[in-house]
C-alpha cells in the first residue's frame, strides 16, 4: 500500500512489549515531530488489556491522529535478500522479482506480497545488473497484523518493514558514503541485525530473542513475577560479573547469545559481500536501553558502537522531544515510518 506526498504520518509501531507512535510533518523544509506517545504492555496477564483497546487509548489524544496512518512488520516474519539480476526493461523486472522471490519462500507464491527496491547498478564481468533488494511476506500474516487496527476502527494507509523503516531514521543522519553501518534493533520479543553498505540495506537477520527473554529468565532464577523480574532487569548493569549474582547470571546468559549471533552476522556479512569490516554499530530499541549495553558490545564488535537517536535532525515541541528523550531509541520504528515518502 502506498502513500503519496502526505503532509502529515503517524507511525504505529506494535511490538511485543508496547505500542510506539509518533506523527511527523514532512511536507517542505525540515520534517517536525508533532507528538510522539507510547503505551505499555502490562506483563502481568489478569490486568493485560487487548491491542486495540491500548492502540485505542494511545491514540485518543488528537494530537497523534493523522489521516495517514503507516504501521510495520517485524523481520521475523518477513523475507529480505539482497539480489542481483541482469539488467532488463522495468516492465519485465517486476515478473523476474517475483519468479526468482520462489527459490527464498516456504509457502506458495500465489500467497505471498512481494516487493522490491533497485538499490543501484554494478557489472560482473560482461554483464550489467541490478541490485535489488526483496521483500516477501506471506499475505494472511499482513492480514493478521492489521486486525487490532480493525478492531479499533482504525484505517492503515501504509504497512512497511521494519528494516525498511530503520532505513529512513538512518538515511537522515548518515554522511554520504559507502560505510558498512550495522543497525541492532533490540525489541521486547525479536533481535534484528541489519547491515547497510552507505544507504542500502544489504543484510537482515532476526533473532527470535530479545529483552522479554531476559525478563524471564530473571523471574524464573529469582522465583519473582514478570512485572518484578523487568524492574530487575532494567536495574542490572550488564557489565558486572556474573558471579554470586543470579539476577546478573540470568541477564547476561540471554545477552550473550544475542551478542554471539550479531557477531556471527557480521562475520558472514564481510565474508559473503567480501567486506573488510564494519565500521560503525548503532544499537536501538527498548532492550538497547540496559545499562553498560554500548561497552558491552564494544567488547565484541569492530568499530565505534553507540546508541540510537531517532529524533536528531527533527524540529518541533520542545516538551515532546523531552518527554521522549529517555526512551528515544524505543521510538526508532514509529519514527522510520512517519518519515515514510511513499
Amino acid at each position: 500500500m502506498g502513500l503519496f506526498g502526505p503532509k502529515d504520518l503517524t507511525g504505529i509501531d506494535i511490538g511485543t512489549g508496547s505500542i510506539k507512535a509518533v506523527r511527523i510533518a514532512t511536507g517542505g523544509g525540515r520534517p517536525k515531530l508533532l507528538a510522539a506517545g507510547m503505551v505499555e504492555f502490562s506483563l502481568d496477564e489478569a490486568k493485560a488489556n487487548s491491542v486495540s483497546t491500548d492502540l485505542v487509548y494511545l491514540l485518543s489524544g488528537k494530537e497523534l491522529v493523522s489521516k495517514n496512518i503507516a504501521t510495520l512488520l517485524p523481520g521475523k516474519y518477513l523475507t529480505i535478500r539482497y539480489l542481483t539480476l541482469p539488467k532488463m526493461p522495468r516492465a519485465e523486472l517486476a515478473q523476474a522479482v517475483r519468479w526468482e522471490s520462489k527459490r527464498h519462500i516456504s509457502y506458495p507464491l500465489e500467497a505471498a506480497e512481494v516487493e522490491y527496491v533497485v538499490l543501484g547498478e554494478k557489472r560482473e564481468g560482461t554483464v550489467d545488473k541490478y541490485e535489488i533488494l526483496l521483500v516477501a511476506v506471506e499475505r494472511g500474516t499482513v492480514i493478521e497484523h492489521l486486525l487490532p487496527f480493525r478492531e479499533a476502527g482504525i484505517g492503515v494507509t501504509a504497512v512497511d518493514a521494519n528494516p525498511l523503516a530503520l532505513r529512513n531514521v538512518f538515511q537522515r543522519r548518515e554522511r554520504q558514503g559507502a560505510a558498512n553501518v550495522a543497525v541492532v534493533d533490540m525489541g521486547a520479543g525479536k533481535t534484528e541485525i541489519n547491515i547497510f553498505k552507505g544507504a542500502a540495506l544489504r543484510f537482515s537477520r532476526c533473532l527470535e530473542t530479545g529483552g522479554l527473554d531476559m525478563t524471564r529468565a530473571v523471574s524464573q532464577q529469582l522465583t519473582i513475577g514478570l512485572p518484578e523480574a523487568e524492574e530487575v532487569k532494567r536495574a542490572v548493569d550488564v557489565l558486572t560479573p556474573a558471579e554470586g549474582d543470579p539476577a546478573v547470571a540470568a541477564v547476561k546468559a540471554r545477552l550473550d547469545s544475542i551478542g554471539m549471533e550479531v557477531r556471527r552476522s557480521v562475520d558472514y556479512y564481510k565474508t559473503a559481500f567480501r567486506e573488510a569490516g564494519i565500521e560503525r554499530t548503532v544499537l536501538t530499541g527498548g532492550a538497547s536501553l540496559m545499562k553498560g549495553i554500548t561497552d558491552y558490545f564494544s567488547s565484541l564488535l569492530e568499530g565505534r558502537v553507540e546508541l540510537d537517536t531517532p529524533f536528531f535532525g527533527l524540529s518541533g515541541k520542545k516538551s515532546v522531544l523531552e518527554d521522549c528523550g529517555a526512551n528515544a531509541p524505543r521510538f526508532a520504528s514509529a519514527v522510520g515510518l512517519a518519515l515514510r515518502k511513499a
